[in-house]
């Protein structure tokens, strides 16, 4: 469920998010689009403790509230997180997994302590 609300430029605020581009956000301020709750959870699959978690250390957008019960997410926010999401883990480096040994070559105290285990 998502809603289009359109906003005065004039009663926009001068409040920047590191989530929104200043330019991209001038040039669309007709035409923002919230999500709710529900949407950014199914958008990021993550869930509300989480999303809160994230907030509350900056690494996601925070919500604008709409009324005095009311919140919701800039849609263009949460997409440039998603999509920074993806190109960090893109760039991110492999773990390497650690290799196991076969049981002739093992040191003696790995099996040692496999059978006291």
């Amino acid at each position: 469920m998502n809603a289009r609300f359109s906003i005065d430029s004039g009663r926009a605020g001068n409040a920047q998010s590191s989530f929104a581009d200043p330019e991209e956000d001038s040039s669309n301020l007709e035409d923002v689009s919230f999500l709710r709750l529900s949407d950014v959870k199914a958008v990021t699959g993550l869930s509300k403790t989480s999303l809160y978690a994230l907030i509350r250390d900056r690494n996601f957008p925070a919500p604008v509230r709409l009324g005095p019960r009311a919140v919701a997410w800039v849609r263009s926010e949460v997409k440039r997180w998603a999509a920074n999401r993806v190109l960090a883990s893109r760039a991110a480096p492999y773990p390497q997994a650690a290799k196991r040994l076969p049981h002739s070559v093992r040191p003696e105290s790995a099996a040692a302590a496999k059978r006291l285990a």
